[in-house]
C-alpha cells in the first residue's frame, strides 16, 4: 500500500518510465532519473540553509552569484532538449547528475523569500561563502551516489524523494498565507494544499495515459 501510495504522488510530477528511472531491487523509484536528482539537489540545500540561515537576515544572491548558479541549470537544459528533440542519447547516471546541478540551485533563491528580513538593509547574501555552494553539492553528490547504488531499501529512497516533493511543495504553498502568523497553522495549511495540488495532478497524469492507451 505504501508502495503504490509513493509511486502515486510520484506520478504528479514525473512520467515515470521505467527505462528512465533508477532501478534499485529491480523495481524503478517513484519517479525518473533526472526527478530524482532534481529532489535530492533540493532537499540537501533546503536543510543546509535551515540549519545555517535560519537565524540570520539573508537574501537572495547577488547579481553576479545568481549568473554563477544558473550555470548549474544549463547541464539539464541541454541534456533534456537534445534527449527529447532525439539530438543524442541521454542514460540515467547522466539525468541523475543534471537533476543534481539543477535541484540544488533553487532553494538559493527560494528560502531566503520566507522572513520578511530580506527586504532590510542589514541582509546578506544567502550565498556568502564558498561552503555555502559547496557543501549542499558534496552532500546532494554523496545522496545521488547512494541512490544510484541502490543503498538503502527501495521503500526508503521512494519515501525521501516522495516526502522531499511533498516539502518542496509545501513550502512553496506557504507563500499563499503571508497573512497567516502562527507557524502551525501555516505549515499544517501549506501542506494540505500541496498533497491536493500534487493528488490533483496524479490524477490528471492518470486519466491522460488512460485517455492514450
Amino acid at each position: 500500500m505504501l508502495h503504490e501510495i509513493l509511486h502515486f504522488f510520484g506520478g504528479a510530477i514525473c512520467h515515470q518510465l521505467g527505462e528512465r528511472s533508477l532501478q534499485v531491487s529491480g523495481k524503478a523509484l517513484a519517479v525518473c532519473a533526472r526527478d530524482t536528482g532534481i529532489y535530492i539537489g533540493i532537499f540537501s540545500t533546503l536543510i543546509y540553509l535551515h540549519f545555517s540561515k535560519r537565524k540570520q537576515c539573508i537574501t537572495i544572491p547577488t547579481i553576479k552569484v545568481s549568473f554563477l548558479l544558473l550555470l548549474f541549470i544549463v547541464p539539464l537544459i541541454i541534456d533534456g532538449l537534445g534527449s527529447y528533440s532525439h539530438l543524442f542519447d541521454s542514460n540515467n547516471p547522466r539525468r541523475l547528475g543534471t537533476g543534481i546541478a539543477f535541484g540544488f540551485v533553487l532553494p538559493y533563491f527560494i528560502y531566503p523569500l520566507l522572513s520578511k528580513s530580506h527586504l532590510k538593509p542589514e541582509s546578506v547574501a544567502v550565498l556568502s561563502k564558498s561552503k555555502d555552494l559547496f557543501i549542499p553539492l558534496l552532500v546532494s553528490t554523496l545522496l545521488g551516489g547512494l541512490f544510484y547504488l541502490g543503498q538503502p531499501a527501495h521503500i526508503v529512497l521512494d519515501s525521501f524523494i516522495i516526502v522531499s516533493v511533498i516539502g518542496w511543495f509545501s513550502l512553496l504553498a506557504s507563500f499563499l498565507f503571508p497573512f497567516i502568523r502562527k507557524a502551525g497553522l501555516k505549515c499544517a495549511l501549506s501542506i494540505m494544499v500541496s498533497l491536493t495540488f500534487l493528488a490533483l495532478l496524479s490524477l490528471a497524469h492518470t486519466w491522460v495515459i488512460t485517455l492514450t492507451v
